[in-house]
């Protein structure tokens, strides 16, 4: 959301995050693509500590509310970079997307 912070200043607040909209160089949008989350997920699930036993409930639990939510098979990464080098990136699970591009066009 956009917040009105004095006369000529616009700050995007995203999460506890604010940024001044003069300051951003540049923003991008971009996904995660089937492959890669299944390597995300494989590299999560070989750092846990727990038995056989403890994995394969895990992965039926994981399998179930995957399923149950219908998640997409890509997940959305926003991308801002401001003027003081500063980069930020934002999954579609902490903000809205669109909102947030509504906001910054």
């Amino acid at each position: 959301m956009i917040k009105d912070v004095g006369m000529d200043n616009h700050v995007l607040e995203i999460g506890s995050r604010h940024l001044n909209l003069h300051d951003i160089k540049k923003y991008w949008v971009d996904c995660e693509s089937a492959e890669e989350q299944k390597i995300r997920t494989s590299q999560q699930e070989n750092n846990y500590l727990g038995g056989m036993f403890s994995l394969l409930i895990a992965g039926v639990v994981s399998a179930y509310l995957a399923r149950k939510q219908r998640r997409s098979a890509t997940k959305k990464y926003l991308h801002i970079e401001t003027s003081q080098n500063g980069s930020y990136c934002f999954s579609e699970d902490e903000i809205n997307i669109n909102d947030v591009l509504s906001k910054l066009k």
